[in-house]
């Protein structure tokens, strides 16, 4: 899911002009062939898609959506922004129609610098990554955002809101601060009494996002073992690679597994074989619901997804989860199962709330592929996992932003075990 996610983003920073030329003459699509693909996307979301009934959403307004002024369309990234136009529908930052446009929206939150909140009738600043290009431009959870660009705050979510309902004004926000490729966002905000206009460079996220990392950053803090995925859950060299952290680490007296790098998700493969490493027995880790055959058969299908020992040894040990609006999909699989199996405490605030497990399916004329959620994913105790809290919530603006305050809550509570 990484790759997929980091290829789209490098995708979007733009081609040769005779190279645009060219790909224009091979994307080209007939009208039957534009009809064809709009009813395939239709009819899948009407069928797949997990959280339809969920929304606010009319079905009927959306289909007008996609089928509205449908027969301008010409060509492959003509009939990708306007799928994901209508996408915007059901404002879930976890469906999405790939590539997309140069000039279209980032994907959330593996491009957000920042996350904010719509609260009491205002855009309030609630998360912004220790040290990472937002911090360094100067951004501050706690701050308010007054304008955007020039526009009131609450006009510019109004105008970008899609769906035009109240409960998706939060994503709008997170939207239009997402923002796009080559970006500069002038926000003014107010923070400890005073009001500044202040950029937000949008390349230097994207770029920090695309850089090459390792797979994983290990350390000790003392006795205290510390690995931290670097955005590699979709990368099952990460599986080796986590294998030989935890033998340089084996003889720690506790471990911190720091989940806050993993925006852009990734595959099961990788969170079972990290899993595998902290349990001695077989134990289910995530609850499946696939609506879909529910819709279709009027029965209903759910099971449990199981993890097994692996390894030649089990850290048995203390064990806590560090997560944010930063840890993504798998990275919320991944924290939810440990917690479920009673492996770890987890500390840190609200995660990135993607809906379920998505499935990647492809436009039969056009190639565009489509991911959306067709399954509903729960905690082993049937919380949905888009609702899971940390054991304990750190809300960053009520703490002193100079130093990393949740791995700092983390060390101290295992320094005191």
């Amino acid at each position: 899911m990484r790759l997929l996610l980091v290829a789209t983003l490098l995708a979007a920073s733009g081609m040769s002009h005779a190279t645009a030329k060219i790909d224009d003459k091979q994307n080209l699509l007939t009208p039957n062939q534009i009809q064809q693909d709009l009813q395939s996307f239709i009819d899948y979301v009407r069928l797949g898609y997990a959280y339809r009934d969920e929304k606010q959403t009319d079905f009927a307004t959306f289909e007008q959506c996609v089928r509205q002024q449908s027969t301008e369309l010409k060509d492959k990234m003509q009939l990708s922004r306007q799928l994901n136009h209508c996408l915007e529908h059901w404002y879930d930052h976890h469906a999405d129609v790939t590539p997309r446009p140069k000039d279209y929206y980032l994907p959330m939150p593996t491009a957000s610098g920042l996350w904010a909140q719509w609260q009491d009738g205002k855009a309030i600043v609630t998360d912004v990554p220790f040290m990472g290009p937002a911090y360094q431009q100067g951004f501050r959870a706690g701050m308010q955002v007054l304008r955007l660009n020039g526009v009131p705050v609450e006009q510019a979510i109004e105008q970008a809101n899609v769906s035009g309902f109240d409960e998706a004004r939060s994503w709008t926000l997170n939207r239009l601060l997402t923002g796009k490729r080559q970006q500069r966002l002038s926000l003014e905000v107010h923070w400890r009494g005073k009001t500044e206009i202040k950029l937000l460079d949008i390349e230097a996220i994207v770029q920090e996002v695309i850089a090459d990392k390792p797979l994983l950053t290990q350390k000790r803090f003392g006795a205290v073992g510390y690995i931290r995925p670097e955005n590699s859950l979709g990368n099952n060299a990460l599986i080796q690679a986590f294998d030989d952290a935890m033998h340089q680490l084996q003889d720690t007296q506790a471990m911190i597994l720091d989940l806050r790098h993993t925006p852009s998700g990734g595959n099961t493969e990788v969170a079972r074989g990290i899993m595998s490493r902290f349990i001695t027995s077989r134990q289910p880790y995530q609850t499946h619901e696939l609506v879909s055959i529910e819709r279709e058969f009027g029965v209903k299908r759910a099971w449990q997804e199981f993890v097994f020992p692996r390894g030649d040894f089990q850290y048995d040990k203390p064990l806590i989860v560090l997560c944010n609006k930063w840890t993504g999909s798998m990275g919320e699989g991944l924290t939810i199962g440990l917690h479920g199996m009673g492996r770890a405490t987890v500390i840190g605030t609200q995660m990135s709330q993607l809906l379920g497990a998505i499935y990647s399916e492809t436009l039969p004329h056009s190639q565009l592929n489509y991911l959306l959620p067709r399954e509903k994913l729960f905690h082993i105790n049937g919380t949905p996992r888009e609702a899971f809290m940390p054991d304990q919530v750190v809300e960053q603006q009520n703490h002193d932003q100079s130093k990393d305050v949740i791995l700092d809550i983390a060390l101290k509570q295992l320094q005191n075990l």
